[in-house]
C-alpha cells in the first residue's frame, strides 16, 4: 500500500513527526515499512510517500485538500483498488466528483474519505470537521478516522479502513444533496 503526505509543516511536519508516522503505519498494516521518498512536481519537493509491505494494493493520502485531484489524477493511484483521502473538509459532493472522475479509469475503484468530528472555531461556533489536528499519543497530528484505525487495526486493515473511513457511494442519495 502506498501512503502519501504533502510535504510541509501542517503535516508532514519534522523528522520526528515523520518516524512517529512510519511507527503508525507500522502498527496498523503489521507490515515493514519503506523509508520516507520524495514525490517532486515541477522541480519541486511537494509531497513524501512510503510503501507498506502489506499486499494490499491502495494509497492512503493526508494532504491538503487543493492537492487531493492531483495525486488522484496519477495513473499509480487511480490504478489501485481503493484510495483513503485524509484531507480538512471537503465541501458538499466533491467526493462524489472525485470518485466519478477516478472512475473513468477504474470502475471497480473504491474511495474511502475521512469521517467528520464535532469541533469548536476560534469563534466558539460548533462545526463538523475532518480536520487533521489532534496529535495525543501519536507524536504527528491526526484525522478521527486515523485514531479509529490504530483502534481497529487487530481487526486487518481493510476492516479497520471500512470501519474508520466513510466510503463514497457512487449512487447520489438524496442525504448527498446541499
Amino acid at each position: 500500500m502506498r501512503w502519501i503526505i504533502g510535504f510541509d509543516k501542517d503535516i508532514a511536519g519534522d523528522i520526528i513527526q515523520l518516524q512517529k508516522r512510519s511507527e503508525f503505519i507500522k502498527n496498523v498494516t503489521s507490515a515493514e515499512v519503506s523509508a520516507w521518498k520524495y514525490i517532486q512536481v515541477d522541480g519541486q519537493d511537494k509531497f513524501l510517500y512510503c510503501v507498506s509491505n502489506d499486499g494490499e494494493d491502495g494509497t492512503f493520502i493526508t494532504t491538503h485538500i487543493n492537492d487531493i485531484l492531483f495525486l488522484c489524477s496519477l495513473s499509480e493511484v487511480q490504478k489501485g483498488k481503493f484510495i483513503i483521502v485524509n484531507t480538512c473538509i471537503l465541501e458538499k459532493m466533491n467526493d462524489k466528483k472525485l470518485l466519478r472522475i477516478m472512475m473513468k479509469i477504474n470502475t471497480k475503484i473504491e474511495l474511502f474519505i475521512a469521517k467528520q468530528e464535532l469541533s469548536i472555531d476560534r469563534n466558539r461556533i460548533f462545526k463538523q470537521t475532518n480536520t487533521i489536528n489532534h496529535i495525543g499519543k501519536f507524536g504527528f497530528q491526526t484525522s478521527l478516522s486515523e485514531r479509529q484505525l490504530f483502534k481497529n487495526r487487530k481487526k486487518g486493515l481493510l476492516t479497520a479502513i471500512r470501519e474508520s473511513f466513510k466510503r463514497v457511494s457512487p449512487i447520489l442519495l438524496l442525504s448527498d444533496l446541499p
